[in-house]
């Protein structure tokens, strides 16, 4: 009788925790983000236009569009559970491009760089269709996909809330314009691009855009987790929108500025939406060789 007991307690003892991992494992699936593919129209010199997207809140305030090297495939960036969460918190659209076209094309600057041929349009069409409206847009892109980035704020700076744009390398001057979304040029201070990089977030603040600069030390032709958060934190003060005058800084000592100093001297300073991100400017300047994330 007593060893039927002990026969009858184990059997429930291993139920109750196959139960236990059957939910856990239920849990964890149902957890994990869904993606699907908007597969859009060959247009001119773009060859493929592919848009990821995640499952996203009903009624998203933006879209967070995420822009791969040369083409690069999107689907892996919004797999990146940091963004995931990220958008999660800040209730956006989640969407990665997969644009692609001829590499000799790309490397003249040419292709779906060139956002007002047709690229561009292409992305709108695609939110629209994935979404039933014009979000407003938040661009985040590397290498390649700073290079559509840039250019995309200069085509539809009206639509754009914020942007980031790390390892661009070469760009066209900047258009002056009376819509300019603040954003920020960010490039590794091995990487070849840097001399180009710097030189268009010059431009862009010789004529008064509100723009920021980031140069990660001792990285090549990638960024850190460290620029990452910052970037992350960057949206999400701009999303906040605290009707804050932000600050100036000096990008090469990394100190304050008076408008009026920087209004002195405007490529050598940047603008931060918010003091509260000060610090978390300063530490993305910090080496981190061993936290790279995006490389090509």
């Amino acid at each position: 009788m007593e060893f039927d007991r002990f026969n009858l307690r184990f059997r429930l003892s291993v139920l109750l925790i196959a139960v236990c991992m059957a939910a856990t494992v239920c849990h964890s699936l149902a957890s994990e983000m869904s993606f699907r593919v908007l597969k859009m129209r060959v247009l001119g010199e773009v060859h493929r236009a592919d848009i990821w997207y995640a499952e996203s809140p009903k009624l998203p305030r933006a879209v967070l569009v995420l822009c791969p090297g040369y083409n690069g495939n999107g689907l892996h960036m919004i797999r990146d559970k940091s963004w995931q969460a990220f958008a999660k918190r800040e209730n956006l659209a989640l969407v990665g491009i997969h644009f692609e076209s001829p590499v000799e094309l790309l490397a003249q600057c040419q292709g779906y760089y060139q956002v007002s041929r047709g690229s561009g349009e292409l992305l709108l069409e695609g939110i629209g269709k994935i979404y039933g409206r014009d979000l407003p847009i938040l661009l985040f892109g590397f290498s390649g996909g700073a290079h559509f980035t840039t250019r995309f704020i200069a085509w539809k700076p009206e639509r754009v809330l914020a942007w980031c744009a790390g390892g661009a390398g070469v760009l066209e001057a900047p258009i002056i314009h009376e819509c300019s979304p603040p954003g920020v040029m960010a490039c590794g201070e091995n990487d070849p691009r840097l001399g180009g990089a710097l030189g268009y977030f010059k431009q862009g603040r010789a004529v008064g855009k509100p723009w920021l600069w980031v140069e990660m030390p001792e990285v090549g032709h990638s960024l850190t987790e460290d620029f990452e958060r910052f970037a992350k934190s960057y949206f999400s003060v701009i999303l906040a929108d605290r009707k804050s005058q932000g600050l100036w800084v000096d990008i090469d000592q990394r100190h304050e500025l008076t408008r009026k100093e920087a209004e002195a001297s405007p490529s050598l300073s940047g603008w931060l939406p918010d003091r509260s991100l000060l610090t978390d400017w300063l530490q993305s300047h910090v080496t981190q060789t061993n936290s790279l994330t995006h490389q090509e």
